[in-house]
């Protein structure tokens, strides 16, 4: 596993994702400007196969972050077993 990339906003996100076609997206839900929830959007729609996992403090978020076709959400805080084992769940079998 490599982190390909980082951003800070929901369109810095859709940059990189289009330029460094990542398999596993990991994005906040709460980002400046266009937040993780609409980024998703753009990116499920522009680049389906890139899995997208949305993490948010509040686990209200939940139901909406799937619904924007998040492929999982997390609740900030989780333990790091529970990440990646998330991020490995969504990424493709090579």
């Amino acid at each position: 596993m490599e982190v390909a990339g980082e951003a800070s906003q929901g369109d810095e996100a859709i940059t990189l994702v289009e330029t460094l076609q990542p398999d596993v997206a990991l994005l906040d839900v709460c980002m400046p400007k266009t937040d993780g929830m609409q980024a998703t959007r753009a990116i499920k729609k522009r680049w389906p196969k890139v899995r997208v996992v949305l993490i948010s403090m509040y686990v209200d978020y939940k139901e909406e972050a799937l619904a924007t076709g998040a492929d999982a959400f997390l609740v900030k805080g989780c333990t790091a077993e529970e990440l990646l084992t998330t991020i490995l769940a969504h990424s493709p079998k090579k």
